[in-house]
């Protein structure tokens, strides 16, 4: 448990690392990292826009993550499989959380591109 736990922890410190690139424009649009749909793939600045917004859920959800992951690793009587399952779904609501949160950022910041 304390090997999955530890996956968790990494994988939410991954995520949350490469929102924050996406964010800060170090990352550049491409087809394997960040949010990747339709409107943020939309230009650079629909890239940057929609991080920018989706960096909040994301940190939320990785933070709650990593301390959730910290605690079980030390509460033995937490180090269970579903506490490996409750960061998942921790770390995944927060990712899919910045989806529409990304999109509505974009689409406020472009209002005349709009159909």
């Amino acid at each position: 448990m304390v090997f999955a736990l530890t996956l968790e922890i990494v994988a939410a410190v991954l995520v949350t690392w490469i929102t924050w690139r996406a964010a800060t424009g170090s990352l550049a649009r491409n087809t394997l990292a960040g949010v990747r749909t339709r409107i943020t793939m939309s230009s650079d600045a629909a890239w940057r826009v929609g991080h920018r917004a989706a960096l909040r859920p994301t940190m939320i959800a990785g933070t709650i993550t990593v301390l959730w992951c910290s605690l079980s690793i030390v509460v033995g009587s937490l180090r269970t499989p579903i506490s490996v399952l409750v960061a998942t779904v921790v770390l995944v609501s927060g990712a899919l959380l910045s989806i529409p949160v990304a999109h509505r950022a974009v689409r406020r910041a472009a209002p005349e591109e709009q159909p």
